[in-house]
C-alpha cells in the first residue's frame, strides 16, 4: 500500500490550499449573493445529486447480500444520522450565532465527503497489480480544482463568521481524514479477507453517502440558500446552476 500513501496525502491536502482565498474575503462578501449561489450549486450536486447516485448505486450490492428490507433499513440509519447531524448543528444550543452554525456544518460536510473519497480511492488500490486510479494532467487538474472548492465550501462561510486566518486554516484539517480512509480498504481486505472487506468497504461507503445526502440537503436549504438569497435579485439563482454545472464538469474529468 505504500503507493497509495503519495495519491492520499495529495488528495487530503488539496483543500488546505484553499486558505489563499482568505485575501479575497472582502470581495466575498460584497459579491455573496453569486459566491453563496455557486457552492450552493457545488453542494446540490456533491451532497445531492453524486452522493445519492452512489447510494442507489450501492443498494442492489446491499440488498444481494442482506435482502432488500435490510438494505434499505440501513441506508435510512445513513440518511437518519446525517439528519441528526445536521439538525444538532443548526438547532443545537452549543455552537452560537447562525453564521458559526453554517461554518461547522459545513466542516463536517467537508469531513464525511472526504472520507468518502478516502474510501473509493484506497478501494482502487486493493486486489490488482495495477491500481486503476487514472493520473494524467487533465484527470489531475480536475482533482485539484474539485477538492480545492470543497475548501472554498468551508472558508466561505468561515468569512461570512468574521473568523481570523489560523482558526480558518486549522478547520481546513478536517479534509485530512482522506489519509485514513484510503488506506481502510487494504486493512479490511487484510483482516477480512478481500471479498468480505470489498463488501465492508461498499456498505460503508454507500452508508457515509446516505448521510452525506441528508447533511448536504439541511447545509443547502438551511445555511447556503439563505445566504444567497438574502440580497434582492436572482443573480443567485443562476450561480445555483453555474456551480453545479461546473462541478458537474469537473467530475465529468475525474471519473
Amino acid at each position: 500500500m505504500t503507493d497509495l500513501a503519495v495519491p492520499a496525502a495529495g488528495f487530503g491536502a488539496i483543500p488546505l490550499a484553499s486558505i489563499l482565498l482568505y485575501s479575497f474575503r472582502e470581495w466575498f462578501d460584497a459579491h455573496r449573493d453569486v459566491v453563496w449561489g455557486g457552492l450552493a450549486g457545488v453542494i446540490v450536486f456533491l451532497g445531492l445529486s453524486h452522493a445519492m447516485a452512489f447510494v442507489l448505486e450501492g443498494k442492489p450490492f446491499l440488498s444481494a447480500g442482506s435482502g432488500a428490507a435490510a438494505a434499505t433499513v440501513f441506508l435510512l440509519v445513513g440518511l437518519g444520522l446525517g439528519a441528526l447531524i445536521g439538525w444538532f448543528l443548526f438547532e443545537g444550543p452549543f455552537l452560537g450565532m447562525e453564521s458559526t452554525r453554517i461554518v461547522w456544518a459545513s466542516a463536517a460536510f467537508l469531513a464525511l465527503h472526504s472520507v468518502g473519497d478516502g474510501l473509493v480511492l484506497g478501494r482502487d488500490f486493493v486486489g490488482g497489480l495495477v491500481p486503476i486510479v487514472r493520473i494524467d494532467p487533465l484527470s489531475v487538474a480536475a482533482t485539484v480544482v474539485h477538492r480545492f472548492v470543497e475548501g472554498a465550501l468551508v472558508l466561505v462561510p468561515a468569512f461570512a463568521a468574521r473568523w481570523k486566518l489560523r482558526p480558518s486554516f486549522l478547520l481546513l484539517f478536517v479534509s485530512l481524514v482522506t489519509i485514513p480512509a484510503a488506506f481502510a480498504p487494504g486493512l479490511f481486505a487484510d483482516s477480512l479477507g478481500l471479498a468480505n472487506g470489498s463488501s465492508t468497504t461498499v456498505a460503508l461507503s454507500t452508508f457515509l453517502a446516505a448521510s452525506e445526502a441528508s447533511l448536504a440537503l439541511l447545509l443547502v436549504l438551511r445555511g447556503f440558500l439563505p445566504m444567497a438569497g438574502s440580497d434582492r435579485g436572482t443573480h443567485w439563482i443562476a450561480a445555483v446552476l453555474i456551480g453545479f454545472i461546473g462541478i458537474s464538469v469537473v467530475h465529468f474529468l475525474v471519473e
